[in-house]
């Protein structure tokens, strides 16, 4: 309602203000032109008489006296008039000057009384209002501790013409009322986190020191750009306060009550049927800030399980930057290219890859030790990544004379790819009680004659011959103390020769029956160190 009225007077004082000014310039022109006429008028008839009177002076001798008496009173009128028609207009413009700066110089206001005492004028309600919750804030402890109904008496306020030099801020007012409360008061620092009150310290220094002792307390260690602060928004305002306990603080007091926590944490034990959204809606919170507080219950959530809904949080929080740098791998790409001298399925590394290395430096954001915020600075390369050559063999295999296809060279993960192509069938495994010294291979359903028998891994050709137990055989050196042997082989069938230098897929001949055998079969051997071990590890199966 006083704001209305205020607008509408505030309104009402420009338009007289306006008119004002336009009254005073026309008030002067209409005083200043006959002012300026009649002396024109005046002063011609003047000048016309005094000619006369000349003109009779210089044939009457004796009048000579006389003449030189009205010459001398003519020029003191003329003077007279010359003053009066300069200053006249002089003065109607110094008056209407000041009548508009006086009126420049003043606006509505509120007077405001308190307490039967008046403490001020304020521009509008709204600044009078804010004074007063800021005098309901520092009062609230005083309230709460008193047996007074209330601290906050009666406030009458009038609109009233005030100079502008004249009005107060809400801070003054809240002072002022304070003051007027008839309340035992003390002059105090007090203390406001993020804009409420928490007390008031008789000494500033106290208060900052005890701020600055948990600020301290905070090691940045090798750190020396490290920025140590509060989350929290901490102001110190000198003022008038309650003299009581509840609102007055010492250092000692305010320090351990810094040293809380605004909340405590908030837990549930999980029933049965409940989930992780169903938990979430029924406390209030979102099913991400449940996954932030416990990450298990991302996987799962159990019966009787202790779920955190709500973590302590400090009263007040330190917050420390710093910048930080740390090494990070670079990793290296595999770039494949298909060649014909390599068979189909089969790969090789002709150049190694490897890491790469990078220094990051970060400015990293730690709220009570907790990493919340990572702003990146810059990236330097110390070792550039070195990417992996592979070629792919598109080589395709030739048909046997049995009419037994050949087909890809196939892995199992082992260190050596399968020796037979088409044959993936174990009749007969490593030792047992025949101490068997290899595996037997055959095609699944039998008829393995014909299958092409590949490298399982790169190296040179020990032998290619004959054996009265192994048949037609082959025996590749791979280094490193490894070889492998191919018997049983297809008679006629040998792709290579000793001292010749394969790749892993190469073929080496077909399957056959070959040596002591009762049936065609690839027999396959491992050696390690000249020692015979189970191939299948090798074979990955």
């Amino acid at each position: 309602m006083f704001t209305e009225l205020y607008k509408k007077l505030y309104i009402l004082g420009l338009y007289v203000e306006r008119y004002a000014k336009r009254f005073f310039k026309r008030l002067s022109r209409l005083v200043l032109a006959p002012i300026k006429a009649l002396g024109a008028m005046f002063y011609a008839v003047y000048v016309a008489a005094d000619r006369m009177i000349l003109d009779s002076a210089q044939s009457n001798a004796e009048h000579h006296a006389k003449r030189e008496d009205k010459r001398k009173n003519r020029e003191k009128g003329s003077v007279l008039s010359y003053v009066v028609n300069i200053a006249a207009p002089i003065a109607a413009f110094a008056v209407m000057c000041l009548t508009i700066h006086y009126a420049g110089s003043m606006k509505l206001g509120l007077k405001i009384t308190y307490n039967n005492s008046d403490i001020g004028y304020v521009d509008t309600e709204a600044v009078y209002l804010d004074a007063q919750s800021r005098v309901e804030r520092r009062l609230e402890t005083a309230v709460q501790s008193s047996d007074s109904a209330d601290m906050n008496k009666g406030t009458q306020y009038q609109i009233v013409p005030v100079k502008l030099t004249d009005l107060n801020d809400s801070e003054s007012i809240s002072k002022k009322m304070i003051e007027h409360s008839g309340s035992s008061i003390t002059n105090a620092c007090g203390i406001y986190i993020d804009g409420e009150f928490l007390c008031a310290v008789k000494n500033e220094t106290d208060a900052v020191t005890v701020f600055d002792n948990i600020l301290a307390a905070y090691d940045v260690g090798e750190y020396k750009d490290a920025t140590v602060s509060f989350v929290e928004d901490i102001a110190y305002v000198q003022g008038i306060y309650p003299d009581n306990d509840n609102t007055v603080w010492d250092a000692q007091r305010l320090s351990e009550r810094l040293a809380g926590t605004k909340n405590e944490a908030t837990y549930y034990i999980v029933e049965p049927g409940d989930t992780p959204s169903g938990i979430a809606k029924k406390f209030g919170i979102t099913v991400a800030e449940l996954y932030e507080l416990n990450p298990s219950a991302k996987k799962n959530i159990f019966v009787g399980e202790k779920l955190t809904l709500k973590s302590e949080v400090n009263f007040v929080r330190v917050q420390v930057t710093r910048t930080e740098t740390r090494t990070e791998v670079i990793p290296y790409k595999t770039i494949t290219t298909n060649t014909a001298n390599l068979y189909k399925g089969v790969k090789k590394t002709v150049k190694a890859g490897s890491k790469g290395e990078q220094i990051i430096t970060e400015r990293v954001t730690y709220i009570d030790g907790e990493r919340v915020k990572v702003q990146e600075i810059s990236r330097t390369v110390t070792k550039e990544a070195v990417n992996e050559e592979v070629q792919v063999g598109t080589k395709a295999y030739a048909t046997s004379s049995y009419g037994v296809s050949s087909g890809p060279v196939k892995s199992f993960g082992g260190r050596f790819i399968w020796p037979a192509i088409g044959a993936y069938n174990i009749s007969s495994g490593f030792g047992g009680a025949r101490r068997h010294g290899g595996i037997d291979i055959v095609k699944p359903g039998g008829n393995s004659t014909g299958c092409t028998i590949v490298a399982a891994g790169a190296g040179t050709v020990v032998s290619a011959s004959y054996h009265y137990s192994w048949g037609y055989n082959v025996l590749i050196n791979h280094g490193n103390g490894i070889m492998t042997r191919y018997a049983h082989m297809l008679p006629g069938s040998f792709k290579v020769r000793a001292g010749q230098h394969v790749s892993a897929g190469t073929p080496l001949g077909n399957i056959g029956s070959s040596g002591n055998v009762t049936g065609p079969h690839l027999h396959f051997e491992v050696y390690v160190n000249g020692r015979r071990v189970n191939p299948m590890p090798y074979l990955g199966r």
